[in-house]
């Protein structure tokens, strides 16, 4: 048996058992705290329950695995009782501690039990400069994500990940739904709103970003409004970094395509305390797919890789308004209240002077 400490990033637990009251709960905020790992010679079959006591977990493995074991994390205690063919632990856990997620790996095999400490999280706050400007002024969420909601049923919807944050943040807003294969608002429908957040999801269409919206951003941006363009397949897959929006708007002039960097890092421009944002946590919903950049001079930086040079966030002043670009899928952030979290980043840098 061997047991392996980990700490992993917040995220959406779609299906935890709770160890007091055995039954399967959805939660907003947990965070895996320890895993301990039951390392088999084969795979094998086993079962989970809660124990007869607060914070306690019956793990049953039917194979023979060794007696010995040891606390660790927030494991206070780790009971084994070996049967015929079957080996029992009961696991019991510190009190901030109780949830449990047990599942089975294949290759090495093992038998994972994963233990949870709920987090006692407020949202964020709004950022002051956002607020200053804009207070109580509707933004326009503009949903290009080109999922079943769009039209399209065999894309993927993450639109309801960006209300979710958007409302975490009490910023009041409108949405805009592009239809699959058509165009996003005329620089005409972008022009009421003071700040926009154009999203793309999992879309990597050659037309992802059409002509007509390339003009219509840089329109909008130009005239004086404040756009953040969420597309970790825009520079790669749809302008090739190659149109005026890419070189000129955003002045990008290199990228690396789908570096698949699973964690960013906060720049100088973000202002967030929070230094690892992990992009491949249990609810990533469309792969990270990013393309890695070089900013221009005058450009903000927002986030970078953790594991590379490039940048996938930058904010920058773009004709009488400002534009920022996230190349990164930010819903894979997993809990949406990180995800807020890295929307504020953007809105108070495009809410600057």
């Amino acid at each position: 048996m061997t047991f392996a400490r980990s700490r992993f990033g917040l995220l959406l637990a779609p299906a935890l058992l709770a160890g007091a009251a055995g039954a399967a709960v959805t939660v907003d905020a947990y965070e895996v705290y320890t895993e301990l790992t039951v390392s088999l010679a084969k795979p094998a079959a086993f079962t989970c329950e809660p124990g007869g006591e607060p914070h306690t977990l019956v793990l049953t493995v039917a194979a023979e695995v060794p007696a010995a074991v040891a606390p660790a994390g927030r494991i206070a205690a780790v009971r084994v009782a070996p049967g015929k063919g079957a080996t029992t632990f009961i696991l019991t856990t510190a009190a901030d501690a109780g949830p449990f997620r047990a599942y089975a790996r294949k290759s090495p095999p093992a038998v994972v039990v994963d233990v949870f400490r709920r987090l006692d999280m407020k949202p964020p706050e709004v950022p002051s400069p956002f607020m200053t400007r804009f207070r109580g002024r509707k933004i326009l969420l503009v949903d290009d994500d080109d999922g079943p909601g769009n039209g399209n049923k065999y894309s993927v919807d993450v639109d309801d990940r960006y209300r979710a944050a958007v409302t975490k943040l009490r910023v009041p807003f409108d949405v805009k739904v592009v239809r699959t294969g058509q165009n996003g608002p005329p620089a005409s429908a972008l022009a009421p709103y003071p700040v926009v957040i154009w999203f793309n999801g999992l879309d990597a269409r050659p037309v992802v970003i059409s002509a007509a919206d390339e003009a219509a951003i840089r329109q909008y941006v130009a005239d004086g409004g404040r756009l953040l363009l969420v597309s970790q397949n825009y520079l790669s897959d749809a302008s090739r970094g190659q149109t005026p929006l890419a070189r000129e708007t955003l002045g990008i002039k290199s990228f690396k395509s789908d570096t698949q960097q699973s964690v960013v890092v906060p720049g100088a421009a973000a202002g967030l305390e929070e230094d690892r944002y992990d992009l491949g946590t249990d609810s990533a919903v469309i792969g990270n797919w990013g393309d890695g950049f070089k900013p221009p001079a005058d450009a903000g930086v927002l986030f970078t890789g953790a594991d590379d040079e490039w940048c996938y966030g930058m904010v920058r002043a773009a004709g009488a308004g400002r534009v920022a670009f996230y190349s990164f899928a930010v819903e894979n952030v997993g809990y949406v209240g990180k995800m807020a979290y890295i929307l504020a980043a953007a809105l108070d840098a495009l809410a600057a002077e």
